[in-house]
């Protein structure tokens, strides 16, 4: 039996119409066509990579997974506590933790207009940059979800909210992310 983890925010929570729901663990499910395959999705609405570090025995270590995707970075980007540089020691403190071999980072995606003030464009780039650096530091494969979304219209891959992914948006991520995931799960 292979397990993964989705540990994240609420767009792992694959939040719709403003409530978590398991469109994006079954769509996941669908697209790998695997019968041996445990999604286990760990998304927080609201949750922040540094909150995460305080819940993975419970949410990572005791479910044994053979994969942990690690998507944060949207609700950081707009966190005053939360420092570029803090965002980054808390990937590395969670990927040293879980094992690098286990470990696959989203970059943080885009947000629609509505979103600037707090999770502007620039600044989530500046995060998915800084996510892309910890994953080449501590040698694993990483999903550049920024760059991407950033090649399509926002309208296309969020809902009405402006933060959380439409079903088209979780289909395109999911398109990029399966490739990794069975290559991952082959090695």
């Amino acid at each position: 039996m292979n397990r993964i983890v989705l540990l994240g925010d609420s767009i792992t929570a694959g939040v719709m119409d403003g409530f978590p729901s398991p469109l994006f663990t079954h769509k996941l499910r669908d697209a790998l066509a695997m019968g041996d395959l445990e999604l286990i999705n760990r998304g927080v609405p609201g949750d922040l990579a540094r909150n995460a570090l305080q819940r993975l025995q419970a949410d990572v270590h005791l479910a044994n997974p053979d994969i942990v995707t690690i998507f944060f970075g949207t609700n950081d980007v707009a966190d005053e506590k939360t420092t570029l540089e803090s965002y980054k020691e808390n990937l590395c403190t969670m990927i040293d933790e879980i094992g690098k071999n286990k470990c696959i980072l989203i970059t943080p995606g885009i947000t629609g207009p509505t979103r600037q003030v707090f999770r502007p464009l620039a600044k989530l780039h500046q995060y998915a940059l800084a996510t892309q650096e910890v994953a080449l530091k501590k040698d694993i494969t990483y999903l550049d979800w920024y760059d991407i979304a950033f090649q399509h219209k926002g309208e296309n891959l969020l809902q009405p909210d402006d933060i959380h992914y439409s079903e088209a948006g979780y289909d395109l991520l999911i398109e990029h992310l399966v490739p990794l995931l069975r290559k991952k799960l082959t090695d």
